[in-house]
């Protein structure tokens, strides 16, 4: 479990030995500075007092799901799931529907890193859909640049694009495949039974003039 205390300038300065002292360091990055400690998922206790520190002192704090945290592999775990469209290496944005070569792709958390460690209304979107972990294959899709770009960790419509489009693409693309496929058979097939009963004709006319 990641743990971080927000705490401004004011209150780092009130609380920020005992914050300390609790095996917090600070750090900062784009978000601001905040204090950040990795506990165990099954240190219930630890967990249990850190939130009554924080409560107690008014402290804004956030604890994410080690199962929330982006992995190393997702991308390659992607890859070895989804071969793309019939094993053929070219993907589809599911955003735009744009058809890609695999070293195109940008892999894509549909639901966002950061949304699903900051918002129990995306967790439980994710548990119902039975994915437990974010970096899950069923919470990945192939997306263009573009489309990543603009995405970024925004959830709404995006999710639902996301999750519509990484099928709905290939599903169409397959109909329309078989439909060219069995046009060009029946076709041929058509072709057949004309050429067949036209020899037919013949050689009956012939047969029956001599």
């Amino acid at each position: 479990m990641k743990v971080k205390i927000y705490a401004g300038l004011v209150k780092r300065i009130i609380f920020g030995k005992s914050i300390k002292k609790m095996h917090f360091y600070l750090v900062r990055d784009s978000s601001g500075k905040y204090y950040r400690r990795h506990v165990e998922d099954s240190d219930k206790q630890t967990l249990k007092e850190i939130k009554k520190f924080c409560r107690r002192r008014l402290l804004r704090f956030v604890m994410t799901d080690d199962r929330m945290e982006r992995s190393t592999s997702y991308r390659k775990n992607f890859f070895a799931a989804d071969h793309g469209l019939f094993g053929s290496g070219i993907y589809f944005c599911a955003y735009c529907g744009r058809p890609m070569r695999k070293n195109k792709v940008r892999v894509d958390h549909i639901i966002p890193v950061y949304l699903a460690g900051n918002s129990g209304k995306y967790r439980k979107l994710l548990a119902l859909k039975g994915i437990r972990t974010v970096n899950d294959t069923k919470n990945l899709t192939a997306s263009c640049v573009k489309c990543n770009g603009r995405k970024g960790s925004l959830g709404g419509l995006w999710v639902i694009r996301g999750y519509f489009g990484k099928s709905a693409f290939r599903v169409l693309l397959k109909e329309a495949l078989y439909l060219i496929a069995g046009s060009v058979l029946l076709y041929a097939f058509y072709t057949f039974l004309c050429r067949t009963a036209a020899r037919f004709c013949i050689e009956f006319l012939v047969n029956f003039i001599r």
